[in-house]
């Protein structure tokens, strides 16, 4: 019942429920919670299903006040409303907001700031959203209604609280939006709030997403080592060692000129050496041992020398 809650899921009755606090109060059936009585009103009883309105020209600044001494004097020879502004705040609970399309979303905000302009008396331009928008309330995704009734004349703050916290407003508020969604939503009104309060609409804000692409470019360098052998060709002791390979060759050395190499060829008219008269003819032993190894070549010479005396 009203003026009670329970936190509690599935209580078989309604003698377990537990009766709303002071500085609380509940609005409909079936809370889970009480909610605390808003800025302008204070409770200091159990049970309640609304909150007192502070006196004209006094106004309680926080919300869950126990008693009529929390309602202070308002600046300004106690106009309350200074502005002639004010925010007001709605909690729509059970609201499909995901359900709902973008004209039926557009008409339950325009439905609203109907009912608010004519509960404060004053026209629909009046009502705006957070960013200004006429005729119009901002709604969040949990069911949180925004708006700002601007240039308020002939009504003081205490009579706007005095209207927007009744009953009645309350059940206006639920069949304007139930005709719009539809009337199998369980939809309640929570707690309303009235806070004096300057309009600034606030400035619109969009996100922007920069996405980076890091392309990696892997580059491989091959090095090629180019190797040139030079080839050495050695004779050593008559064998000719060419790479690792070798070569028996003849017992005798031979130069081979190179292809560079330049020859030299007798021209007719050069001057030929003949042996004279009585020079001793070079024999062919002698040459032939030109070309032997030393212990040999001694050998020779000296039979050559023994053979000569013989003579």
């Amino acid at each position: 019942e009203v003026g009670t809650y329970q936190p509690a899921l599935g209580q078989a009755n309604e003698s377990v429920c537990i009766r709303c606090p002071p500085g609380k109060y509940g609005a409909f059936t079936g809370a889970s919670t009480c909610a605390s009585c808003p800025a302008g009103s204070w409770n200091d009883e159990f049970d309640k299903t609304a909150c007192t309105i502070c006196p004209e020209g006094k106004w309680t600044h926080s919300s869950g006040s126990l008693r009529a001494g929390d309602c202070t004097p308002c600046a300004g020879g106690g106009n309350c409303l200074p502005d002639g502004d004010a925010r007001i705040t709605i909690e729509l609970r059970n609201f499909p907001y995901a359900e709902l399309d973008t004209t039926r979303m557009a008409d339950v905000e325009a439905a609203l700031a109907e009912d608010i302009a004519a509960a404060c008396g004053t026209n629909n331009e009046s009502v705006v959203d957070v960013f200004g928008k006429e005729s119009s309330v901002t709604i969040s995704s949990d069911g949180q209604v925004s708006a700002f009734v601007k240039d308020v004349t002939g009504s003081s703050a205490n009579e706007l609280a005095a209207r927007l916290y009744s009953a009645s407003f309350r059940g206006e508020l639920a069949n304007t939006t139930l005709a719009i969604i539809g009337s199998e939503a369980h939809l309640s009104i929570g707690p309303i709030s009235v806070k004096p309060e300057a309009f600034v609409a606030l400035a619109p804000t969009s996100t922007m997403t920069t996405s980076t692409s890091t392309v990696t470019i892997a580059t491989t360098t091959r090095a090629t080592t180019t190797v040139r052998a030079a080839q050495t060709t050695s004779v050593r002791g008559g064998h000719s060692v060419d790479h690792g390979n070798v070569h028996r060759d003849s017992e005798q050395e031979q130069s081979t000129p190179s292809p560079d190499a330049e020859q030299s060829t007798p021209s007719p008219d050069s001057e030929q050496s003949t042996p004279s008269p009585g020079s001793e003819p070079t024999s062919a032993a002698t040459i032939q041992a030109a070309a032997l190894p030393w212990p040999l070549t001694l050998c020779l010479g000296l039979a050559a020398s023994s053979g000569a005396r013989r003579k």
